[in-house]
């Protein structure tokens, strides 16, 4: 992966982290330039990103040009329940086999 990816990614990731604070209240774009220190102009365009990609969305303040971004709470849901599943399943292949070896169930 390139360096220029590489950053563009983190810069992205930072981003996203920085909707996650405040209690998922959102922020706006200057908001979130001041807090992560990167330019305006690139957070514009990973939010961009970040809403095609479902992974954020604008609101518009009322009687004002600035949007206040959130996180889109379902695809966190979406990710969140894909991985309390796959970590169900390990634990599950983990039961298996200790009752395989010890024929005692880990469970009671």
């Amino acid at each position: 992966m390139s360096e220029d990816i590489s950053n563009a990614l983190a810069r992205g990731i930072q981003i996203l982290e920085c909707l996650f604070d405040n209690d998922f209240q959102g922020k706006t774009e200057m908001e979130i330039c001041k807090q992560t220190g990167i330019p305006l102009t690139t957070t514009f365009r990973h939010l961009k990103m970040l809403k095609s990609v479902g992974w954020a969305e604008d609101f518009p303040v009322e009687g004002s040009k600035t949007k206040i971004w959130k996180v889109n709470g379902s695809a966190l849901v979406k990710t969140a329940t894909k991985y309390q599943e796959s970590a169900l399943r390990r634990v599950q292949a983990i039961e298996k086999e200790f009752l395989e070896v010890t024929g005692k169930e880990l469970r009671r």
